[in-house]
């Protein structure tokens, strides 16, 4: 499909892709770098019972414990129905709207609010605009300055879980300034990479991060909202959850 993944698609084209996203200027698709500003996202009348429960858990600052009872009676009800790695939906721009220990995946999100940057997650077509094809992408937009930081790597459908996305390298970190593009950092395996995150010894050995789908709306419309969780790799960030809004 033409918004996903496969595997034979990384294989064949990740060296060609890897060079040229490691050469060429970031072409950001709509809203990449966008310094989005948090607004309500009030249920509508629309909603299931459910997604109205989990996003006023959301927005009233509810505890992790109210919040994880919530996606677990919402994820019962996945549009994508257990396939989400697979489908076109899954492709766009996401934007952060919770997570449980995200600090740990980024300390830069634990910084005070007034410069605490803003979390896009680029999949699908839009990630391959900005870091190459078969590749997903992670972007910091800081609320101040024109700067953005840029995590990319390769991602893959897990076989055989359809609802789960398998990371892989290279991993590579840019730093988008006023529009001028820098490549920070860049590692050929997982356990290098652990590595410059100061990860131990076991940590470095774990297998490749395993990203679960555990629901998707497939509206393809702003607003759809995506639910994932870390369930396999470095043990620093496995069990993360996320919830994250189409923009």
């Amino acid at each position: 499909p033409k918004g996903s993944f496969s595997r034979r698609d990384a294989i064949c084209k990740g060296a060609v892709a890897a060079t040229a996203a490691a050469n060429a200027a970031l072409m950001p698709p709509p809203n990449a770098f966008a310094k989005t500003i948090p607004v309500p996202f009030p249920p509508t009348k629309q909603d299931s019972p459910e997604r109205q429960i989990l996003l006023e858990k959301i927005l009233s600052k509810a505890s992790d414990e109210e919040v994880a009872n919530a996606i677990a009676n919402l994820e019962g009800l996945d549009p994508s129905r257990g396939k989400a790695a697979m489908v076109d939906e899954l492709g766009g721009t996401w934007e952060l709207i919770y997570s449980v220990n995200a600090e740990a995946f980024s300390p830069l999100l634990n910084l005070p609010k007034l410069i605490r940057p803003t979390s896009l997650q680029l999949l699908g077509e839009d990630a391959a605009q900005v870091v190459g094809d078969g590749r997903v992408a992670q972007v910091l937009n800081f609320p101040i300055l024109p700067i953005s930081l840029v995590l990319s790597s390769g991602a893959v459908p897990y076989d055989p879980d359809l609802s789960t996305l398998e990371i892989f390298p290279p991993f590579r970190l840019e730093a988008n300034v006023a529009g001028a593009n820098f490549q920070l950092v860049e590692s050929g395996s997982d356990a290098d990479f652990r590595a410059l995150n100061a990860r131990d010894a076991d940590a470095q050995a774990a297998p490749r991060n395993l990203f679960k789908q555990r629901y998707l709306e497939t509206t393809g419309k702003a607003g759809d909202l995506k639910i994932s969780e870390v369930i396999d790799g470095d043990p620093v960030i496995v069990g993360e959850v996320f919830v994250h809004r189409r923009l």
